[in-house]
């Protein structure tokens, strides 16, 4: 019997081959950004939309969880391929919450209930 701890690497293991070969054949783009905003505007962006900011820890753990592969990626890079792929795996668990619960996401049927 496998135990929790076991059954989470190997879903980690599942989700995360098919993703380290797809972005193992994405040509990187290595152009400079087109714009570059000022210290300003940054902060000012940051401070409305904390939720945005994404701090060396959670830097660090993508950068341990895809191993050899996170040196093909400036920071930024890696920052938005992180970005983009809990983008995916949100819209898919909503996806399929909606298809277990009858059109509701997990969220949903909490806050229907009270439960939030």
């Amino acid at each position: 019997m496998q135990t929790v701890e076991q059954t989470q690497q190997l879903s980690k293991e599942l989700m995360l081959t098919p993703i380290a070969q797809v972005l193992d054949q994405v040509p990187l783009d290595t152009s400079p950004p087109p714009l570059k905003l000022n210290h300003a505007i940054k902060e000012s962006l940051d401070s409305m939309f904390p939720e945005q900011q994404y701090s060396d820890k959670q830097l660090k753990q993508a950068k341990s969880i895809l191993g050899k592969l996170a040196n093909k990626f400036t920071p930024s890079q890696l920052k938005d391929v992180v970005t983009e792929i809990q983008f995916l795996v949100d819209n898919w668990l909503d996806e399929y919450e909606r298809d277990v619960f009858e059109g509701l996401t997990l969220n949903e049927l909490l806050h229907e209930r009270g439960g939030e």
